[in-house]
């Protein structure tokens, strides 16, 4: 059958019309995809710059003179009345940090309307129900979530304290 014959059929020829609007559509959409939108001008924010990488934080100027003028095997120098320590080190004569007994979480109450609550024990005493924003010991509840309250004691720690599991 040659192609003069097949195109005199009128379902040949809704064939390649039906071909000829999907070669159209397809080249369409490439060129839609293909075409990329102008961006839009945006201020440009910088969070870090290359001034403050390259210069870094001025830190303060070393006294060289001050060095130079202190002879270090002079007669008369004698060692500091305390020794240097590294930060967070501390000095001998400091107290130990005693830290409040922390109580034992026995279960949790989770409310959506904000009404949780806890059931907590502090040492031997009897076990109590504490919410939000209530005391227990030296203790103070700042949130509490499924198995578990975040406290904040006097001095500012803050621990989550969780409902051990059963069996334990």
């Amino acid at each position: 059958m040659s192609a003069l014959t097949w195109t005199r059929s009128s379902g040949a020829r809704a064939a390649l019309v039906v071909l000829a609007l999907a070669v159209a559509a397809t080249t369409w959409a490439l060129v839609k995809a293909l075409r990329a939108d102008a961006l839009p001008n945006v201020a440009a924010t910088s969070l870090a710059s290359l001034e403050s990488i390259k210069h870094g934080a001025a830190t303060p100027r070393t006294d060289i003179q001050a060095a130079v003028d202190n002879d270090l095997f002079a007669a008369d120098r004698s060692a500091p009345s305390a020794p240097y320590r590294m930060p967070g080190e501390n000095a001998p004569d400091d107290k130990p940090v005693i830290e409040p007994m922390k109580p034992i979480v026995l279960g949790t109450v989770v409310a959506t309307d904000g009404r949780s609550f806890a059931t907590v024990q502090l040492g031997d005493a009897r076990p109590t129900l504490v919410h939000v924003g209530d005391k227990i010991g030296e203790w103070a509840v700042k949130a509490i979530a499924r198995g578990k309250i975040t406290l904040v004691s006097s001095g500012g720690a803050r621990i989550d304290v969780t409902v051990p599991k059963p069996g334990i």
